[in-house]
């Protein structure tokens, strides 16, 4: 599953250019004693409400829905020679009077206990000039492992990371080590006796460059995710603004992946994108291309993953788990913001080649929502409408549902 749909290159695009998903969050104050480290640091959070509800349609299953409640309260100090600390708690409870009960039950808003507490984030950071590191739990936003916050609460990691940045350059260096991940798409590992999911037997390790100008943004990464696979992603986007009113850009992917330890892991995905920015309206069209040997099937990543065709519920890999072979998909978007208002829609086509004959799989996909923003980012809220339906077999199956979801912030 992916983020909500973001009809924009540059949000697309921006898990290309950083290893830190909370890097536009200012930087901490930087103070002269350890007193002061502690006393002027700064709480901050949110507190979320959220409903969704799915209507399925195969034979013999049931409708699931849910309501929850929860959050995010963080606090980081200040910095002290370029240290800072910095530590959060997430937290979903379904409401149990408006959440379905036993098969009715959702479990993507509150785990399947109903309710999940994590220290999801405990980090230690240090900057200076260009050089930045951060080790513990972390919020992490990269092509193949990234925060994903699409449900009750984002994706983080254990990890260790470090950048180096050459900023008259443009060039920045990344080079790290994610040793496990919690969240919904982790499945919050049952929330049983330990949220956290290996990422790889002995963790992945990753190194990127990433070099961004006012015009060109790109970037090469490699991951190595332990016993499974070795991936290299690439991408890059140019924009060109025709006036302050109007702009295009296109830009291109490619992954490619070998597989590990008999993990059945092997393919790759070539994509492009073109947007077209004019005032308040924004129009979008991309493609991918799966190729994976028999058998095999595509890995996207610990979390949404980066392809341009994905949406709430597919995703460019979807149909390539090793029932069905190469495949192609695109997408068609349009967005239009008026007085604080985002309305937005999106239609994903899906298909996949048959491995045996007669076993082929095509599916769609429409995304149909509302975003709204409150004071500037003091609160906002995203309604959104997915319609999946399976165009190729003659039975209802997973892929013919209905989905709704709401959520509701408040920041501070």
């Amino acid at each position: 599953m992916n983020k909500w749909i973001k009809l924009s290159l540059v949000t697309a695009l921006a898990l290309s250019t950083t290893a830190f998903a909370n890097e536009d969050v200012k930087t901490p104050k930087e103070v002269k004693n350890l007193t002061e480290m502690f006393s002027e640091g700064e709480v901050s959070g949110q507190i979320r409400l959220g409903y969704a509800t799915n209507k399925v349609k195969t034979a013999g299953d049931k409708d699931t829905y849910a309501t929850a409640a929860g959050g995010q309260l963080k606090y980081e100090t200040a910095s002290l020679m370029g240290v800072s600390l910095g530590a959060a708690m997430y937290t979903s409870h379904s409401v149990d009077t408006l959440s379905g009960k036993d098969a009715k039950y959702n479990d993507e808003m509150a785990s399947s206990q109903k309710s999940y507490t994590e220290l999801a984030e405990a980090y230690l950071n240090f900057s200076y000039e260009g050089f930045e590191f951060r080790g513990g739990r972390q919020l992490i936003d990269t092509p193949l492992a990234d925060s994903d916050d699409i449900r009750m609460t984002p994706h983080t990691f254990e990890a260790y990371i470090a950048s180096y940045t050459f900023k008259e350059l443009g060039l920045a260096f990344i080079a790290g080590n994610i040793l496990s991940w919690q969240g919904v798409d982790s499945d919050y590992s049952n929330a049983v006796n330990n949220s956290w999911a290996k990422t790889g037997e002995d963790g992945t390790r990753l190194g990127a460059v990433t070099y961004a100008d006012h015009f060109l943004e790109a970037s090469v990464w490699y991951y190595d995710v332990t016993k499974e696979t070795t991936a290299v992603y690439l991408d890059a986007v140019g924009t060109i603004d025709i006036t302050d009113d109007i702009s295009v850009a296109i830009a291109a992917q490619y992954l490619t992946e070998d597989e590990k330890e008999s993990s059945y892991i092997e393919g790759n995905i070539v994509g492009a994108m073109v947007e077209a920015g004019f005032y308040d309206v924004t129009a979008t069209a991309a493609f991918d291309k799966v190729s994976v040997k028999d058998g095999k099937s595509i890995f996207e990543g610990f979390g949404g993953g980066a392809s341009y065709t994905n949406l709430d519920t597919m995703t460019a890999g979807t149909l390539h788990d090793g029932t069905y072979g190469d495949g192609s998909s695109y997408m068609l978007g349009l967005a239009y913001e008026i007085a604080g208002f985002n309305i937005f829609g999106a239609y994903g086509d899906y298909k996949a080649d048959a491995i045996t004959v007669g076993n082929k799989a095509h599916v769609t996909e429409v995304n149909l929502g509302l975003e709204c923003e409150y004071n500037d980012g003091e609160a906002d809220a995203t309604i959104i409408y997915v319609i999946g339906k399976d165009k190729e077999s003659a039975t209802k199956t997973e892929f013919d549902n209905d989905r709704i979801q709401v959520v509701l912030n408040y920041n501070f």
